[in-house]
C-alpha cells in the first residue's frame, strides 16, 4: 500500500474538460433530486454528490477499447465515458429513449460500444464479471484494461476476494476501485472491518494496494493512470481505495429518515468538497477564471434543461416491449443426419461424444474457451478434469482451457464477463449441486444481461453441470441432486438435458454456437452409455423434442436417465399388449409443447418421469401445459413419477429406493391403462 503523489501533467484544456465533467455530474444530480421531490421522475436517485472526483478522474483518458463496470454512484464515470445527459434523464423518467429503452435503471446500463459493461443491484456481484472481461482482454492478446468501481461494502463480499485472487494469479488487466465513502447504507465502515485501509487487503493476493484522496481528482487520475500503465504491459491488477464521503443520504426517499451521521463529520467533509477544491486549484493556477466558470455553469444548466425537456417529450415504451430482448434470434443452421447409413457412424459413449463436440468447436472457433476447477494443464489429477467431456483438451488447447480456484461465483461470473465482450465460454460446474453457489451470476447476470442492454448484448455461455444419482457411488445429499427445476422459472436461460450420445453432441454444438446462456445438464450415469454418432457435421436445434419410441396407448415424457428406464418399461409393457410412446424433450426450456400435445392427442394418457422430486418438478409444467391445451383428449389422470420429497440418501438400499426405475414406471402405466374414468 502506498500514498500516491502527483506526477502526471495535463494541459489547461484537459483540466477544464475534467472540471466540466465534474460540474455536469454535480448539477445533474442536484436537478434529479429536485425532480424526484416534485414526483416527476420514477428512478430512485442514489446521488454521487461528493464523489465526482473518482468517476471522472479514473475514466479520463481511457481508450475506446477499454471497459468500465460502474457502481451505484458512478454517474460521473458514465458522463466521462460519453453517455449523454439526455439518455440518463430519459431513463430516469422511464422513457423509451433512455438506456435499454427504459427496461433497467440507468445505474445498471450497459453499452459495449462505449465500453460500459452492465451491472445489477446485487452488491459486489459485478466484480467477478469485471474479472472475466479482463480475462477476455488477455486471451485476445489486446492491451485493453478494465476499471471496476464498487463501494466499501462490496469489499466484504466473497465476490471481491475470489476475483482479486484469480486476477492476481492470472495477471489480468483489471483495476479494482473502491469508492470508500465511509458508510454502507447507514452502518459506518469501522463497524464492518477491523483495518484502517481497505487497500491493505491487496497484499494478501499479491497485487499493489493504493490509497488515494478520493476528493482530489488529479490524485485519482494519477493513481489510476499508473495502474493502467502497469496493466497494459502485463503487470496485472491493482486495488485502489479512494477515500471520500457522500454528501447526500444513501438514497433520496420522498420521506427521508433523519440523517444520523455526526454533524461535525459532515462539516469536515463538506470542506473537502471535490468540486470546490478543484475549482480553487484551477483558479490559483490561472487555468480557470470567474468569467469562464460562470460560462461553464450556464452551459451546464442549458445542457441539463435540454435533457429534462428531451425526457419529458420522449414517449414511454409500449407495454408489450416488456416481452422483447429476453432471448436472441436463433441464426444457427441446424443439420440433423438421423436415419442415414451407419457406414459413417461410430459407436461412442456420451462422454466421448461431448468431448468430440468440445474439441471440434474449439478448433472451429478460437473464441470458444473452457473454464472450471481442475481443468488446466497445471492440475496433477486426470488430464482435463474429473469428467470425460474435458479429458485431454488442456493439452491440445493449453491457453484456452482455464483452470480456476475453487469458486463457482468466480467461474460463472468470469465467464459472463468474457461472453459479454465476444468470447464463447463453456463452464464446467463439477457437480450440478454446486450451481447454488453461483445463483447470482447465473440468474441476475447471465440470464438478464440481454434484457439489461435492451437487446444489444449477448451472453453466449454454456454451463455444463453433471447431475443425478450415480447408483453405487453413495455420493449422498450434496453431489447427486437433479436441480433443473430451480432454473425453469428464470427468463433468459435455456436448459438442455440430453439422454444419448447423438443428442449430447448435437445439442452441445448448438448451445456453444447460440447467443443465449444455456445450462447443459449431463447425467453422470450416462457418460458411459454408448450410441451411434455420425462422423459428418450435425447440429440439433434447441427446443425440439425427439420421439424415442412410437406408441399408441400411453405417452411417456421422460428426461435424462429416465428416458432409458422408460424405454425398458415400454419393452416390458409391449408384452402386455400396451403400446408406449416415449418422448424425450431434450430441451426443458424452451419446451417443445407441440410434440407433447400431439402425442397426448393420439394416446389420451400421459405419464411424466424425471429424477428430481415430483413436487415442483419439470413434470408439473408439462402437466399444466397439457391441462391447458389438451385436457379434452385425456381419458385418465396425468401421472407424475419422480423421486420422493427428501434429500438424496447415502446408503445403497436407500439410494436405490430413492431413484425412479422401470418397475415404478410400469406400475404407474398399468394403473392408468386400467382406469376407466372419464375426465
Amino acid at each position: 500500500m502506498k500514498i500516491m503523489t502527483r506526477e502526471k501533467r495535463l494541459s489547461n484544456s484537459e483540466l477544464i474538460e475534467i472540471y466540466r465533467y465534474m460540474l455536469l455530474a454535480r448539477r445533474f444530480s442536484e436537478k434529479v433530486i429536485e425532480l424526484w421531490n416534485e414526483g416527476r421522475i420514477v428512478e430512485l436517485p442514489h446521488s454521487s454528490i461528493g464523489q465526482e472526483a473518482i468517476g471522472v478522474g479514473a475514466c479520463y483518458g481511457l481508450r475506446r477499447d477499454d471497459y468500465i463496470l460502474p457502481s451505484l454512484r458512478t454517474l460521473p464515470a458514465l458522463f466521462a465515458r460519453g453517455v449523454t445527459p439526455r439518455e440518463i434523464m430519459a431513463g430516469m423518467f422511464g422513457k423509451s429513449t433512455g438506456p435499454a429503452r427504459a427496461k433497467v435503471p440507468t445505474r445498471h446500463m450497459g453499452d459495449n460500444e462505449r465500453g460500459i459493461i452492465g451491472t445489477t443491484g446485487i452488491v459486489g456481484g459485478h466484480i467477478t464479471v469485471a474479472t472475466g472481461v479482463a480475462l477476455a482482454c488477455k486471451l485476445r492478446k489486446t492491451d485493453s484494461i478494465v476499471l471496476c468501481f464498487f463501494g466499501d461494502g462490496a469489499s466484504n463480499t466473497g465476490d471481491f476476494h475470489v476475483s482479486l485472487n484469480f486476477a492476481a494469479v492470472k495477471k489480468l488487466p483489471v483495476i479494482y476501485i473502491i469508492e470508500n465513502n465511509q458508510y454502507a447504507m447507514w452502518t459506518p465502515l469501522s463497524s464492518s472491518v477491523a483495518i484502517k485501509n481497505l487497500a491493505d487487503r491487496a497484499i494478501a493476493y499479491g497485487m499493489p494496494g493504493v490509497v488515494v484522496d478520493g476528493n482530489d481528482v488529479l490524485a485519482v487520475y494519477e493513481a489510476v493512470q499508473e495502474a493502467i500503465e502497469r496493466a497494459r504491459i502485463g503487470g496485472g491488477p491493482t486495488l485502489i481505495e479512494c477515500k471520500t464521503y457522500r454528501l447526500r443520504p444513501h438514497s433520496e426517499k420522498k420521506y427521508p429518515e433523519p440523517e444520523r451521521r455526526p454533524e461535525e463529520e459532515k462539516k469536515e467533509w463538506i470542506k473537502k468538497d471535490p468540486i470546490k477544491r478543484f475549482k480553487n486549484l484551477l483558479m490559483e493556477k490561472g487555468v480557470l477564471s470567474e468569467e469562464l466558470n460562470i460560462r461553464l455553469e450556464e452551459e451546464t444548466k442549458k445542457v441539463i434543461e435540454d435533457a429534462v425537456k428531451f425526457a419529458e417529450e420522449s414517449p414511454f415504451p409500449k407495454p408489450d416491449e416488456a416481452l422483447t430482448d429476453v432471448y436472441g434470434e436463433q441464426s444457427i443452421e441446424f443439420v440433423e443426419v438421423k436415419y442415414k447409413s451407419e457406414k459413417r457412424w461410430r459407436e461412442l459413449t456420451m462422454g466421448e461424444a461431448l468431448n468430440e463436440a468440445l474439441r471440434e468447436e474449439m478448433k472451429r472457433d478460437e473464441k470458444v474457451i473452457i473454464i472450471g476447477e481442475d481443468l488446466g494443464a497445471d492440475a496433477i489429477g486426470p488430464v482435463g478434469g474429473p469428467w470425460p467431456p474435458t479429458r485431454g483438451l488442456c493439452a491440445e488447447f493449453p491457453d484456452r482451457v482455464i483452470g480456476t480456484p475453487i469458486s463457482e461465483p468466480l467461474i460463472v461470473g468470469a465467464a459472463v464477463g468474457a461472453a459479454l465482450v465476444g468470447m464463447r465460454p463453456v463452464v464446467e460446474i463439477m457437480y450440478a449441486d454446486f450451481l447454488t453457489l453461483a445463483m447470482d451470476q447465473i440468474i441476475n447476470y447471465a440470464a438478464k444481461m440481454r434484457y439489461n442492454y435492451g437487446g444489444k448484448a449477448s451472453v453466449p455461455l454454456v454451463i455444463r453441470a453433471p447431475f443425478g444419482v450415480k447408483l453405487g457411488s453413495c455420493s449422498g445429499l450434496h453431489h447427486s441432486q437433479s436441480p433443473e427445476a430451480w432454473f425453469l422459472n428464470v427468463p433468459g436461460l435455456k436448459i438442455v438435458m440430453p439422454s444419448t450420445p447423438y443428442d449430447a453432441k448435437g445439442l452441445l454444438k448448438a448451445a456453444i454456437r447460440g447467443e443465449d446462456p444455456v445450462i447443459f445438464f449431463e447425467h453422470k450415469m450416462l457418460y458411459e452409455i454408448k450410441g451411434y454418432v455420425p462422423e459428418d457435421e450435425y447440429i440439433i436445434p434447441i427446443g425440439k423434442a425427439d420421439v424415442k419410441r412410437d406408441g399408441t396407448d400411453v405417452t411417456v415424457v421422460a428426461t435424462g436417465l429416465m428416458v432409458h428406464y422408460s424405454l425398458l418399461a415400454a419393452d416390458k409393457l409391449q408384452k402386455e399388449g400396451i403400446s408406449i410412446e416415449v418422448i424425450d424433450p431434450r430441451t426443458l426450456l424452451p419446451i417443445d409443447e407441440e410434440a407433447i400435445i400431439s402425442s397426448v392427442k393420439k394416446t389420451g394418457k400421459l405419464v411424466i418421469v424425471h429424477e428430481a422430486p415430483v413436487t415442483g418438478g419439470f413434470g408439473s409444467e408439462v402437466a399444466a401445459i397439457v391441462a391447458e391445451k389438451a385436457l379434452d383428449y385425456l381419458d385418465a389422470p396425468v401421472i407424475r413419477i419422480g423421486a420422493p420429497f427428501t434429500p438424496v440418501p447415502f446408503s445403497p438400499p436407500l439410494e436405490k429406493f430413492y431413484l425412479p426405475n422401470e418397475e415404478k414406471i410400469v406400475s404407474a402405466i398399468l394403473k392408468i391403462t386400467k382406469c376407466q374414468s372419464s375426465i
